[in-house]
């Protein structure tokens, strides 16, 4: 049986990520299901993410923060933009050295998991589609390039459900808000042309489900940027319909999966494992 974490904007080295780290390890060695795994929604890396594959921050703030997990246990990584950095003049900036960290982490058997931009994989019932959401950092083909990996994919799927997820948030009662217009536009096109069943992302240093409607599809919304740094407080309920957040809390934290026969069963934890909120996903 499957079982996965959500842990977003988590990579800062400091105290508050090693506060979830050790909520999240305790969770862990409880944890009954065979076959934990960790999607990682963005800002894996703060300020500009690192600047070679060597660079000493991914031993501070990943390898040394997540040292009690099983290497066995992978993180799914996803790009932030802190990711990317902030060279301007050079548009993939230092994103491309967590995708060689990750290729090379596992070819010695480590935690860091991730091949390329955006890529799917498989677990259980579930076919999950990582994306990466930093358009301002692509070019207009890229993206095309993107949305019609990502058709083809969820329209071949034949697994109970569709997860995608990135770093940025589509909609969201938190500090960043709502999509800018060229994620919008890609969902847009997106939904235009295949489905899915929930997005899932960071940014927003915050918790929060979001039960919407996009382009007449029911999608469910789920921000999980708690893994490392406290702010974003602010509650802006004008950014969603009425009666559509379920569910918001700025506390550090995690969320935890458990992929049921029918159902898909969420909850959200803080930085002691207090259980803030359950919530159940039904196809």
């Amino acid at each position: 049986m499957i079982g996965f974490y959500l842990l977003g904007d988590m990579g800062t080295g400091l105290e508050d990520q090693y506060k979830v780290s050790s909520s999240l390890e305790k969770n862990i060695s409880q944890n009954k299901n065979k076959d934990l795994f960790i999607c990682g929604l963005g800002d894996n890396i703060y300020e500009e993410g690192c600047n070679c594959i060597d660079d000493n921050q991914f031993i501070k703030k990943f390898e040394e923060p997540y040292q009690n997990i099983n290497d066995k246990i992978k993180f799914y990584m996803s790009l932030g933009n802190h990711d990317y950095g902030y060279n301007l003049w050079d548009l993939k900036g230092n994103s491309i050295h967590q995708i060689d960290y990750g290729i090379q982490s596992q070819k010695k058997g480590k935690k860091w998991y991730m091949p390329s931009r955006y890529y799917t994989f498989t677990k259980g019932d579930i076919d999950f589609f990582v994306i990466d959401t930093n358009f301002v950092n692509q070019t207009k083909n890229e993206i095309e390039d993107q949305i019609k990996y990502l058709v083809e994919k969820l329209n071949s799927s034949k697994k109970k459900w569709k997860i995608l997820y990135g770093h940025h948030t589509l909609r969201s009662v938190g500090g960043h808000g709502n999509a800018e217009k060229e994620m919008e536009d890609f969902f847009h096109q997106l939904l235009e042309k295949s489905s899915f069943d929930i997005y899932m992302c960071g940014h927003d240093h915050n918790k929060q489900l979001i039960n919407t409607t996009i382009n007449n599809k029911d999608i469910t919304l789920i921000v999980c940027g708690t893994g490392g740094k406290v702010y974003h407080k602010e509650t802006k309920l004008k950014n969603v319909g009425e009666g559509e957040l379920e569910f918001c809390s700025g506390n550090l934290g995690y969320a935890y999966c458990t992929p049921l026969k029918h159902t898909l069963k969420f909850q959200f934890y803080d930085d002691s494992n207090n259980l803030e909120y359950e919530y159940i996903k039904k196809k």
